[in-house]
């Protein structure tokens, strides 16, 4: 059986085999048909084209070509029968030679048209090639004729202008030291004459090459010196450009520090130019008078003296000045100003100022955020902290530039979290409570400022203000139903424990300091249960002890009193009761 279906499956795929061979000479010879029928088109259009060009464009070279040759024979032929030719002189042969040129010349016309039209434009084209060469290394310019003798080319008048002006500002004495001689203020550099030339690329000068020319053929005495400018003005010249250089690099040496990560320049451009200068005392310095002038300064500093009514951006405001400036220039200063207090409103300006750009690193803190959540487990009014909160921390990276030591701008490079915030959850109460007193008095909460002192004390036994029985009541007492003594008391609000002991009549007492003058009080509490010194950081909610019945009482309660500035309050207020 297995032989059988082996052989049936043998047989099929013969047959498969043959069925497939033959589609696919059928398809190779219909694709030959199809490709080969364009391909052989386009052969004929080519063989075509090509005989056309022969009959009708190159038939004339061909027939040229053939009648040349027979040119070249006869002329050939003449010229060796002449050579041979005994019975004439040479000066009779000479004389056929025209005749012979003029029947050539009627017999081979089209030969010699023929080649005239091929000569004469590669003629032509090699004639322009050469003009072209002859004239490509050379331009139009302006001659110098200055003083009787050429100073040089320039490609315009504007060129010479500016070397004329270059050249008379070295040749007058220094901006910075300016005689009052009349004579030293005469125009030094005449005007040149010009003339239009055609000179080669590398003859054409730049304005500074005219102006050591100019200077060079002036009747000024002279001198080769190291010229030296700050921000394009002439300040002096010196003998030695390395004097020059070290005086400024040792008035930069006093601000570097050493930290590769500091650039330190000056924030004035400072140039040096080699070249000829005035030969004279008021011109030419020496370096130790270039050093006194450059630590010199500028302008010097200016002070406002505080007077009364006076604020820091009132100042700022009188004297045009930034606040940041002014807190720049003043690291110390407070917003708490006095009269007379001298503020530094404009610092001293040196003669060069020196600029130091340094990438500064400092920790800002990330505030935490809050989230509060409400739970019927605590009372309306009453909360309680979860998870503290903690601050995170930032590393901040500035690009900061000062100038002569005075911070004048930053530039935030990098801000990378060294430290996640932790966010502080609290849950807040929102179980209603209703309290009694002294002749069935309801009492309902209305958005309290601090949390319950007593836990579950809902009685008020004695509000504050005027008793009946005996005088005035400077607090609230607050009882427990069922029984007050050993009931958490905890801190109505967060703050620091400035008491924590025996007193008097309110017998074991605790006093909280809440800042701004607000200070909480609890007494009357159960020996030995007092949880906090003093000193210690209390936070809202936080048990500090336990509702007793020491100091002068009638039985157990808490007597809480609220005190503002030393004064005591009302404290219903604060606990949202009326």
């Amino acid at each position: 059986m297995a032989i059988f279906m082996f052989n049936n499956i043998y047989n099929s795929l013969y047959l498969l085999g043959l069925q497939t061979l033959r589609l696919l000479k059928k398809f190779g010879k219909r694709l030959k048909e199809v490709l080969l029928r364009p391909l052989k088109a386009i052969t004929t259009l080519l063989f075509t084209a090509i005989i056309v060009i022969d009959k009708f464009t190159l038939n004339t070279f061909h027939e040229v070509s053939a009648d040349a040759k027979s040119l070249f024979t006869n002329t050939k032929r003449v010229v060796s029968s002449a050579k041979n030719d005994g019975n004439g002189t040479k000066k009779d042969r000479l004389k056929k030679l025209p005749d012979y040129f003029s029947q050539m010349w009627r017999l081979y016309k089209h030969v010699f048209a023929y080649a005239g039209n091929i000569i004469l434009p590669i003629v032509s084209f090699v004639i322009m090639l050469n003009v072209i060469f002859a004239w490509s290394g050379k331009t139009f310019a302006l001659e110098l004729n200055y003083n009787g003798k050429v100073i040089g080319y320039v490609k315009s008048e504007a060129v010479y202008k500016q070397a004329k002006k270059q050249a008379t500002e070295r040749l007058q004495i220094s901006t910075a030291e300016r005689a009052e001689d009349e004579e030293d203020t005469q125009e030094l550099i005449g005007n040149a004459e010009y003339s239009l030339k055609t000179v080669k690329l590398s003859k054409i000068s730049d304005a500074d090459a005219i102006c050591e020319s100019l200077i060079e053929n002036s009747n000024c005495e002279i001198t080769n010196a190291c010229g030296v400018y700050i921000d394009d003005n002439f300040l002096c010249a010196v003998k030695n450009e390395t004097d020059a250089l070290a005086i400024f690099d040792n008035i930069l040496s006093v601000y570097e520090d050493g930290d590769e990560n500091s650039a330190v320049s000056f924030v004035e451009n400072i140039n040096y130019v080699q070249g000829l200068y005035p030969d004279n005392d008021n011109t030419v310095w020496d370096a130790e008078r270039l050093s006194d002038k450059l630590n010199t300064k500028k302008s010097e500093a200016r002070y406002y003296t505080v007077e009364a009514g006076d604020s820091v951006s009132k100042i700022a405001d009188k004297c045009s000045v930034s606040l940041a400036k002014i807190f720049a220039l003043n690291p110390e200063l407070k917003e708490n100003i006095h009269v007379g207090q001298k503020i530094l409103i404009e610092g001293e300006v040196n003669f060069v100022q020196v600029q130091i750009t340094k990438t500064e690193t400092h920790t800002e803190v990330i505030k935490h955020s809050t989230v509060k959540v409400n739970t019927d487990s605590l009372y309306i009014g009453d909360s309680k902290t979860v998870v503290k909160g903690v601050d995170g921390e930032q590393l901040v990276t500035e690009l900061v530039t000062y100038i002569d030591g005075v911070k004048v701008s930053s530039k935030e490079v990098s801000r990378v979290t060294t430290k996640e915030p932790v966010e502080e959850k609290i849950q807040v109460g929102t179980k209603k409570n209703t309290f009694s007193g002294y002749g069935n008095y309801n009492y309902s909460y209305s958005g309290a400022k601090f949390c319950w002192p007593g836990v579950g004390a809902t009685i008020i036994s004695s509000r504050y203000g005027k008793r009946a029985l005996n005088g005035w009541h400077n607090g609230i007492d607050l009882c427990r139903p069922g029984g007050s003594k050993g009931a958490p008391v905890v801190a109505a609000e967060s703050g620091k424990v400035i008491y924590a002991g025996y007193e008097g009549m309110g017998g074991n007492t605790i006093r909280i300091d809440h800042g701004n003058g607000l200070v909480t009080m609890y007494c009357h509490l159960k020996t030995g249960s007092i949880s906090v010194k003093p000193g210690q950081y209390v936070t809202r909610g936080q048990q500090i002890a336990q509702i007793g019945d020491t100091g002068f009482v009638t039985g157990a309660h808490l007597h809480f009193e609220v005190r503002v500035n030393g004064n005591r309050v009302n404290p219903a207020p604060y606990l949202g009761i009326s």
